[in-house]
């Protein structure tokens, strides 16, 4: 049972989350939430500053799975200063076969979501 909470309590976040107007990269801010669409998922990011560089949290959730439980995944990493993590997830099979990938960055002091297509 606390499982379905909890990916009710997921579903019911990232249908708000995307329900929000996004923000440029200049207006990103620590401790805010930023809208993320990654191929079939959807969710948001937030990061704050640590001490050993600024923690960024990716939470996604699958969409149309057809599934009391949406697959979730969370991707955590930390940014030095000038550093970028890519995430992607592979093309649909049966379809052109291209991936999505986002670019996590950072330069300075500020932390970029950007698409990442080569």
């Amino acid at each position: 049972m606390r499982i379905k909470t909890i990916a009710l309590a997921m579903a019911a976040a990232t249908a708000a989350l995307t329900a929000t107007t996004p923000v440029t990269a200049a207006e990103w801010k620590p401790a805010t939430n930023k809208r993320i669409e990654l191929g079939n998922f959807r969710g948001m990011a937030y990061y704050t500053v640590e001490k050993d560089g600024y923690r960024v949290v990716t939470t996604l959730a699958a969409l149309n799975t057809n599934a009391d439980h949406p697959q979730v995944i969370r991707f955590v990493t930390t940014l030095k200063g000038d550093q970028t993590v890519n995430l992607s997830v592979p093309g649909t099979l049966g379809a052109d076969g291209s991936e999505t990938t986002i670019a996590l960055s950072r330069k300075g002091d500020v932390v970029e979501v950007a698409d990442a297509s080569y």
